[in-house]
């Protein structure tokens, strides 16, 4: 008996790597064919020949093409954000916050192409009202970040005495627009410089002229 179950162990242990395995290849063949056609126009034929396997395996591994959306859309979601509000902890006043945070944000989206382009489609539809759907428990935790930091200046005095849910959103109408040209090759590929023209764009929309003619506003140059 005891020899069954030893031998049970590491069979089970491999399945499960296997399993793992599978999981990963399909979810990031998923993410190039969303990318490139959308949601409504993927096909889980396509997702399974781009990853090389059976339609069959595929369906193994995952019940559908909804379960695979979901779950690139909160795994991913889940990754940006927490990269984006970990390296907004290292600011002490509003304008270094926004500027931490914006090339966080930048940066995670040029490393994931993919997802900038998913992130795009998604983008569409953040201001309506009543959103819901995958991904949405982060673009309102993201959202919420982006207006505690607006507030943050406001109450600093740095950026104007507006609404700051009625600033962020502008805020990130400003961010969509940008990332719309970085995704069609207008911007390059340089991350820094990409985080650097959001930055400049943000400061004109938020901040007081007196405060962006000092010399000490990060990326204002």
């Amino acid at each position: 008996m005891a020899r069954k179950s030893d031998a049970a162990g590491p069979r089970t242990r491999l399945e499960e790597a296997r399993a793992r395995m599978y999981r990963d290849l399909v979810l990031e063949s998923a993410e190039h064919v969303f990318a490139r056609k959308g949601f409504a126009d993927a096909t889980m034929q396509e997702i399974a020949a781009e990853a090389g396997i059976s339609l069959k395996t595929l369906y193994a591994t995952v019940s559908g093409k909804n379960e695979l959306y979901d779950t690139i859309l909160e795994s991913r979601g889940k990754e940006f954000l927490e990269e984006t509000a970990a390296s907004m902890q290292s600011g002490a006043g509003a304008l270094d916050v926004l500027a931490s945070g914006v090339r966080a944000y930048v940066s995670f989206l040029v490393r994931h192409a993919d997802f900038l382009r998913i992130h795009l489609r998604q983008g569409r539809a953040w201001g309506l009202p009543g959103f819901e759907g995958a991904g949405a428990v982060q673009r309102d935790q993201g959202e919420s970040l982006f207006v505690a930091v607006v507030q943050q200046g406001i109450d600093e005095g740095v950026f104007y005495d507006d609404d700051a849910r009625t600033l962020a959103r502008s805020g990130m109408a400003v961010m969509q627009a940008h990332l719309a040209m970085l995704a069609e090759g207008n911007h390059g590929s340089d991350g820094d410089a990409m985080g650097d023209a959001v930055l400049r764009s943000l400061l004109r929309l938020l901040c007081k002229p007196e405060v962006l003619a000092g010399k000490n506003v990060p990326g204002a140059a």
